[in-house]
């Protein structure tokens, strides 16, 4: 015992939050504390609705969801049963007011209040893109080299990351998978990585739909690429 080094003059660490960061909570709003309109500061949940927010104001109506998802190439009944079920379940819990929203509109801020279970994990539960959660996707669920996703795979990741009796997750996520799936469209039926990531996180444009733009700006998601639309600010 007398051979064993001692610790009593160790001192503790009281600068921990300087090199770690600190857990937030879910509820109490995303990382940027609010959501600014044509700016990039925001977190990339907040980035991903916000192509459906038009006119800018951090408000989405129901005809605004529908409008996108038609100039997005879906049909009318899909984009109209996204629709319903869209604002149907998330417009109070991201609205914001004790009450619910008759109009059943969404607010942009509040978003990440909506996430749901049984989904990637790909955003955090404040609307962060986590990049080790969406490289895990392939890597557990893609065929080497892990840079496709084929609609198989697609079926067997929705299966594993299913959790127990969360029913409106299922419904949820393969909602969410249906659509990227024919918003992409890929004709080997292989979604690529970099397409999806264009999906998920609007600060980065898609490889395969870049091919010939102007680097020299912000490329936005994959979502104004294939509509044709500028980001708003650009």
């Amino acid at each position: 015992m007398n051979n064993l080094p001692s610790v009593y003059h160790i001192s503790p660490r009281f600068d921990i939050s300087n090199f770690l960061t600190m857990p937030r909570h879910g509820r109490s709003g995303p990382p940027t504390n609010g959501y600014y309109p044509r700016q990039h500061e925001n977190a990339a949940l907040q980035s991903h609705v916000a192509f459906f927010d038009t006119d800018g104001d951090g408000i989405i109506w129901p005809s605004d969801t529908f409008a996108g998802f038609r100039v997005l190439g879906l049909g009318v009944l899909f984009s109209l049963f996204s629709t319903v079920l869209i604002h149907g379940s998330l417009s109070w819990l991201t609205f914001g007011t004790l009450l619910p929203d008759p109009f059943f509109r969404l607010k942009v801020e509040y978003m990440h209040r909506g996430k749901h279970g049984s989904d990637t994990e790909a955003y955090t539960s404040t609307g962060a893109f986590d990049e080790t959660r969406f490289n895990y996707i392939f890597d557990m669920y893609s065929c080497e080299p892990h840079t496709h996703l084929t609609f198989s795979e697609c079926v067997n990741m929705l299966h594993g990351n299913r959790n127990a009796f969360d029913i409106f997750g299922w419904c949820t996520a393969v909602l969410e998978w249906v659509t990227t799936y024919l918003v992409l469209w890929p004709e080997d039926g292989k979604m690529k990585k970099e397409d999806i990531r264009g999906v998920y996180d609007v600060g980065n444009g898609s490889e395969s739909l870049l091919q010939g733009a102007n680097f020299g700006r912000p490329q936005g998601s994959l979502f104004y690429k294939k509509s044709g639309r500028s980001m708003k600010g650009h």
